[in-house]
């Protein structure tokens, strides 16, 4: 402690001004961060450096996390596969859909196909998985992970779990991540990593 505030004592030669401000034990989190994100940083002697601007954020994390870990944007009841359906079903583009778009909708086409009003993607095994809606998505991964049977496993147990069951989704890698994340229990019975980060 000493060689730093040797270092401390040092540096204030050179400012022109500094204000000490006292912060308790238990507020300390952003003076922590600050000072590992100055670790991190190497300024070369003679190089100055302009003033660094941190907004605090008084939005909760829990509440940035849940919100990241919403499936799909379906505004006004159309799902993530709309315009793949209306494209077998059809043969036709939504409006407004440029040639590139046209294309894409074709490419993507290929790997589904349509069985008596529900689609399913073509797996590379040979099994079709049955393609499923926002609701539909949150019930499976919340049977499956916590249901009467679940073993609360990891995201990529439960994704190679839903996969053999035979669902698919568009955004289904992220929302298993986010999923088991926001499991309560799962947080709470996890086994404590006391490997260093280094």
């Amino acid at each position: 402690m000493k060689s730093y505030q040797q270092c401390q004592e040092d540096l204030t030669k050179t400012f022109n001004k500094i204000e000490y401000t006292i912060i308790p034990r238990a507020q300390n989190q952003f003076a922590d961060a600050l000072a590992t994100l100055g670790s991190m940083v190497e300024i070369p002697e003679g190089v100055w450096t302009r003033p660094l601007e941190i907004e605090q954020s008084y939005e909760l994390m829990h509440k940035k996390k849940n919100e990241a870990s919403v499936l799909v944007i379906e505004e006004e009841g159309v799902h993530w596969y709309y315009d793949i359906m209306k494209f077998l079903e059809l043969r036709a583009y939504s409006d407004g859909a440029n040639k590139k778009e046209h294309c894409s909708i074709r490419m993507m086409a290929m790997r589904y196909i349509l069985c008596e009003g529900q689609l399913y993607r073509r797996s590379y095994d040979g099994i079709h998985l049955r393609c499923l809606k926002k609701e539909e998505a949150e019930r499976v991964m919340k049977e499956i992970h916590q249901g009467i049977c679940g073993p609360h496993m990891n995201e990529s147990m439960l994704a190679k779990k839903i996969l053999r069951i035979g669902y698919y989704w568009s955004t289904m890698e992220t929302n298993y991540v986010y999923f088991v994340k926001s499991c309560h229990d799962c947080q709470m019975h996890a086994n404590l990593n006391h490997v260093p980060p280094s």
